[in-house]
């Protein structure tokens, strides 16, 4: 396999650049004597060290004895796609069991050392591309192999980290609240998918596009389309009656709305048309129009500049703008509440049974 980045020795790697600061709530890499980058791949595993520039590869079945021979003070990012994620009869390529995940989180903590997980839809999309950008010196382009994505996970986290990271899990049980919120995904989909073939004119889900009607006409929303998404994900239609979705007989709250449902967070694996409506469709040019009225431009001719390489002006207004949609979206929730409860709307009770979450599927 050739290796895209370059050959530097220990000196060059400590002196690359960083953020101005790489604390975060999830981790913050300064505590840390070294920063290891593991990815998986071809019955294989690539690492990389961010602080010494060590790397090299090894067969699955030396992983897990190789980990336990570091150094305590050592700080390991994995996809969770590879190191979270248990063998099972629907995923037997995963090399690793339930039980030899769980001992080896057990093994790591007893000595010292730190695993975290990072969300697998962002190791190209934002980190290797990251330090392709930033990095030129370390990775010469941003092209994927599974010793890229190892140096990429090490070294974004390192000089940057700000994508959050999960903690290994406590146990591999399905979460009651995730699976409320696939639930409401698959219908939040039907609903999406039926009404933008005929640009939300109401042929499918009358009910749900006339209160998204009367919604919009309260403030001023983007468009149609983004208050119709919003409202898919409360509400459907059953028997002629717009209905909402309950969990314990209530909606779900704010937070478990914004996290479980639309998945606004880098881990939105599955998130639906809802979540891509809202944050590729519609957050974009969203941010573009706030971007300018601070004098700036997020947008290098007809294409917007890929967030890895914004620079440090570009970061703070998506930062600014990302607070301002949040509360654009939760603003037109309340809404759609609002307006169900005047048109006498009825529950859709979705809470999962222990059966559901139990099952590990």
């Amino acid at each position: 396999m050739k290796f895209l980045f370059a050959e530097l020795d220990e000196a060059d790697v400590l002196a690359l650049p960083s953020c101005e600061s790489t604390a975060r709530s999830w981790c913050d890499p300064s505590q840390y004597d070294e920063v290891v980058g593991l990815d998986f791949g071809c019955n294989s595993v690539h690492y990389y060290m961010a602080r010494s520039g060590k790397r090299g590869h090894m067969k699955f079945k030396s992983l897990l004895s190789w980990l336990l021979r570091l150094p305590s003070n050592v700080l390991v990012v994995c996809e969770s796609a590879h190191l979270g994620v248990p063998q099972s009869e629907l995923s037997l390529a995963q090399p690793f069991t339930a039980e030899q995940l769980l001992r080896l989180y057990d093994q790591l903590r007893s000595r010292g050392v730190t695993l975290k997980l990072a969300p697998h839809a962002h190791t190209g999309k934002r980190m290797r591309l990251w330090v392709a950008h930033n990095l030129p010196e370390l990775m010469r382009d941003a092209k994927k192999s599974d010793a890229t994505d190892a140096l990429a996970l090490a070294v974004y986290v390192d000089r940057c980290n700000a994508i959050s990271l999960a903690n290994p899990y406590k146990s591999f049980n399905r979460s009651a609240r995730r699976e409320f919120g696939r639930k409401v995904t698959k219908r939040s989909n039907a609903v999406l998918n039926a009404e933008r073939t005929n640009d939300y004119s109401g042929d499918f889900y009358p009910l749900i596009m006339k209160l998204s009607r009367k919604v919009r006409r309260c403030d001023s929303f983007p468009s149609l389309k983004f208050v119709v998404t919003v409202a898919s994900t409360l509400f459907s239609e059953h028997d002629c009656k717009l209905v909402l979705f309950t969990n314990r007989g209530q909606p779900p709250g704010r937070w478990f709305w914004m996290r479980d449902v639309l998945r606004m967070s880098p881990w939105h694996h599955r998130g639906g048309t809802a979540r891509s409506n809202l944050m590729w469709h519609t957050f974009k040019p969203y941010l573009q129009k706030s971007a300018k009225r601070s004098g700036l431009n997020v947008k290098h001719g007809n294409k917007y500049i890929k967030f890895a390489v914004h620079d440090f002006n570009q970061n703070a207004a998506r930062t600014s703008a990302m607070k301002s949609f949040r509360q654009l979206l939760l603003r037109c929730r309340d809404l759609c509440l609002e307006q169900a409860d005047r048109m006498g709307a009825g529950h859709l009770e979705l809470t999962v049974s222990a059966n559901e979450v139990a099952d590990g599927r």
